[in-house]
Order: structure tokens, then C-alpha cells, then sequence
């Protein structure tokens, strides 16, 4: 009888952790395609920043061969 205790509790852990280890690659999962959206949602804003700085110098330039001035 004692053996089947400790089949039962051996099983229990081992169960608990099998588990444990599918919840953690599920976890890891997820967190990795989230931090795998918000590193293309910052270099996407990255990219539109420098865009936006590029927009605005050749505008200047532009401004300044057409002889247009700030007031």
C-alpha cells in the first residue's frame, strides 16, 4: 500500500510539473510575440520620426530656393 502512495504522490509531481513547464513555453510565448509587436510598433515610429525630420529639411530647402521667407 505504501508503494502506491508513492507512485501516486511521484505521479502527482510529476504531473504539477509537466504542467508547470507547459504553461511556462506557453508564457514565454506570448510574452515574445508581444515584445516582438512593440519593437516593430517603436522602430515603425522610429522610422516615421526620421521621415517626418527628412520632410521638413527638404521642405526648408525648398522654401529657400523659392525665395520664400518667414515673417
Amino acid at each position: 500500500m505504501g508503494m502506491l502512495v508513492g507512485f501516486g504522490r511521484g505521479a502527482l509531481l510529476a504531473v504539477t510539473v509537466m504542467f508547470a513547464f507547459g504553461v511556462l513555453k506557453r508564457l514565454i510565448f506570448a510574452f515574445g510575440l508581444i515584445f516582438a509587436f512593440l519593437k516593430f510598433a517603436v522602430i515603425l515610429a522610429f522610422l516615421i520620426l526620421l521621415a517626418s525630420i527628412a520632410f521638413a529639411i527638404i521642405r526648408g530647402w525648398s522654401d529657400n530656393k523659392n525665395g520664400i521667407r518667414d515673417v
